[in-house]
């Protein structure tokens, strides 16, 4: 019970500090590529050279053909696009605490935001693809649907799930800083064990639900339901309430480790 309240003042406070929030967000995003000749259009030419390299392997290297009767670029766009985003945020995200050491040290700032700062300023870039799919799905004849309304609830599942995760790496990190390279391995093993270049198809069906355990895969066929292949989130019942189940598990691990570090935060940046 006594989580669960902590939980609760956790999310109010966030609440509370909602303008902060997107003001250090708008901030944190600049200040990324401070320096830089091209400033921030770094930000957006990364994730799509990275896009581009992944699909040319795949499509003309690999050789994969369209999927269920889909093109394969929309295909893998739309999974791989849900993918940078949680990389990139969950990456950030769990090195708040330490990038912003000298905020945690003020007594009267309220740090359970800095998780939430990083994984908003990732966002920006990510609206951006959501946008660049929308086209190229017209681009091939895949129009705008009532499918496309799902976006921005698979967005708030992507942000949920980032945030609940990251608030228990970014309370450990500050003690343990050697978690950051484990964060790399972890993401390494997401990014090839996550259906975004392949399918299930490869694998035997019994054993199909080992990969859907993984909180990833419900949200990257999320945005293929929404972009291709026309599914309500809904008619995925099961897998709804066990994310969303999952999430709420993780969220609340994460408030028990942040309660219990947060205090002995600044002796230790």
């Amino acid at each position: 019970m006594r989580i669960l309240q902590k939980m609760y003042h956790l999310l109010h406070a966030i609440y509370h500090d909602r303008r902060l929030l997107v003001n250090l967000s708008m901030q944190d995003f600049k200040r990324r590529f401070a320096g830089s000749y091209f400033g921030t259009l770094w930000g957006f030419v990364n994730p799509l050279l990275t896009m581009t390299v992944y699909w040319a392997v795949f499509q003309f290297g690999f050789r994969n053909g369209d999927i269920d009767n889909h093109p394969f670029v929309l295909w893998f766009m739309s999974g791989i696009v849900p993918w940078l985003f949680f990389s990139e945020a969950f990456s950030s995200a769990s090195n708040s605490f330490l990038e912003y050491s000298y905020l945690v040290k003020k007594v009267v700032f309220n740090i359970n935001i800095l998780p939430l700062v990083k994984i908003v300023s990732c966002m920006i870039v990510h609206l951006f693809f959501m946008a660049l799919i929308g086209i190229i799905c017209c681009f091939f004849g895949y129009y705008p649907t009532l499918y496309w309304l799902q976006l921005p609830y698979y967005l708030l599942c992507c942000v949920c799930l980032i945030f609940a995760v990251t608030l228990s790496f970014a309370s450990i990190m500050v003690f343990f800083r050697d978690l950051n390279q484990i964060i790399g391995i972890i993401l390494l093993i997401g990014m090839w064990g996550t259906p975004i270049a392949w399918t299930l198809d490869a694998f035997p069906e019994s054993v199909h639900f080992i990969f859907k355990l993984n909180p990833i895969f419900y949200i990257v066929e999320g945005y293929r339901d929404c972009f291709v292949q026309q599914i309500w989130f809904w008619q995925k019942y099961n897998q709804t309430l066990y994310f969303w189940g999952l999430v709420s598990i993780l969220l609340l691990v994460g408030a028990f480790f942040y309660d219990r570090l947060k205090n002995s935060f600044a002796d230790f940046l």
